[in-house]
């Protein structure tokens, strides 16, 4: 039998086949690595890769650099592991008004400070946080978790505090129907029936002292909460209220209550020293305190005021690996560091940029096309707005040091090529600590 014949047809099928299917991968660009292994248009048809490269659209240099100047501003104040005002002299201390209050604390002049850090997932769990609280109480003093919701999904995730409850309704940055007032973590609770919130602290001693505050807004009527089993009646008008409801020794807490409205949540705190209220919130880019009442944060200023707030926010705002404009994000970011500035005025605001991002690209992670744009923004919005400003992306180890990280033994990590790991979270830590550090030995120096 001939086979010639058939074996033609056979060859004019296959390479039919594979036209079809390069044709296919090329218009809808599929990332299958079968299909790329056998794409017989490869060599005719070359498929867009994005570039790495800032981008030099008009709009983007307006916004994410306004001249060659302020980028050279930027790029002289980019050191890792620093703060920076942007201050010529390098003698002057960043964050002034927070390290002359870490010097009164020192001294025994003042009892707290509180430092309240606003951030994404990147802080979840704790993550970042938990490392400056441990090293700044152990520097300046105090114990304790300081503010935690009263019900959390995460609740399990966390080493450094246990929370379990039950019937709490909950209002928030992405689900808010009732346009209720919100807490700078984000979230508000309500109770209908019988809710119950149980906490350990696992930062505090069973044998420390610890103050148990309830954070709360305007009650409309009394209400009643156990807390450790004394009942108490709260009732106020004002629109934030920081209550000291319990003093006893013990590091756990109990509350419950039948019925209550515009709970914020807990703070369980040490008599003196520093407070790291932990506020992550998966997912959002930080323009949402645009939008917050001004009155209402200026009542947490006057009621339970924070000395240095941190503001955390970026890797979010990447959705695909082509993104390389983020002007949308710029001006109300603006608006919401003035919006909080204006509400604190004797508080510090320190803007931590984006941390390093990856995305594939010729089947190798990589920094994120967009991240020099991004990171620009950022300073820019710091600088625009007279804040303090601390390079995240440069101290992880720059371009590339995610990818790094996460290859590294033991990982730093995760492979979401996204979020630092628990030990990558505690060199990030450690270095905004050791950053906070170095200015109040400056300012020490410049003391004597």
């Amino acid at each position: 039998m001939d086979y010639t014949k058939n074996l033609i047809r056979f060859v004019i099928l296959i390479t039919a086949l594979l036209f079809i299917i390069s044709i296919v991968d090329n218009v809808y660009k599929f990332n299958w690595k079968p299909l790329n292994n056998i794409n017989i248009l490869s060599d005719i048809i070359k498929k867009e890769t994005p570039k790495k490269t800032i981008a030099t659209s008009a709009d983007s240099i307006q916004v994410a650099i306004v001249d060659t100047a302020t980028r050279r501003v930027f790029k002289e104040f980019s050191l890792p592991n620093r703060l920076t005002e942007y201050q010529t002299d390098a003698t002057n201390v960043a964050i002034k008004k927070f390290i002359d209050k870490l010097i009164e604390l020192k001294k025994g002049k003042r009892k707290k400070v509180r430092i309240a850090y606003l951030g994404d997932s990147m802080i979840e769990e704790d993550f970042i946080t938990q490392t400056l609280r441990k090293l700044m109480q152990q520097e300046f003093g105090g114990y304790g978790i300081g503010y935690l919701p009263l019900s959390s999904v995460l609740a399990g995730e966390r080493s450094t505090a246990n929370i379990s409850s039950s019937n709490w309704v909950e209002s928030n940055f992405k689900t808010n129907p009732n346009k209720v007032q919100l807490f700078i973590s984000g979230r508000c609770f309500n109770a209908t029936t019988n809710a119950f919130t149980d906490i350990k602290d696992k930062t505090a001693l069973p044998t420390n002292s610890l103050e148990k505050y309830l954070l709360f807004g305007a009650t409309n009527k009394e209400i009643n909460i156990s807390i450790n089993g004394i009942n108490h009646s709260i009732n106020s008008n004002n629109i934030f209220n920081a209550t000291l409801l319990d003093r006893s020794v013990g590091s756990t807490l109990k509350l419950e209550t039948s019925s209550a409205d515009n709970l914020f949540g807990v703070s369980l705190e040490a008599p003196q020293g520093v407070i790291v209220d932990n506020f992550s919130f998966r997912g959002i880019s930080g323009n949402e305190f645009s939008k917050m009442d001004s009155s209402f944060l200026a009542s947490i200023s006057k009621n339970h005021s924070y000395d240095l707030i941190v503001m955390e926010y970026g890797v979010n705002l990447f959705v695909k690996p082509t993104d390389d404009n983020f002007n949308w994000f710029y001006k109300p970011f603006t608006r919401a560091i003035n919006k909080i500035k204006a509400s604190f005025p004797n508080s510090n605001i320190l803007i931590v940029s984006s941390a390093d991002r990856a995305y594939k690209y010729d089947d190798v992670y990589q920094t994120a096309v967009g991240m020099p744009n991004l990171i620009a923004l950022q300073q820019k919005a710091a600088y625009e707005t007279g804040s303090a400003f601390y390079n995240t992306f440069e101290s992880m180890g720059g371009n590339g040091s995610i990818a790094r990280w996460v290859d590294m033994l033991p990982a730093l990590a995760y492979k979401d090529y996204m979020h630092p790991n628990s030990r990558g979270s505690e060199i990030i830590g450690k270095s905004i600590f050791d950053a906070i550090m170095f200015e109040y030995k400056k300012a020490i120096q410049k003391n004597k």
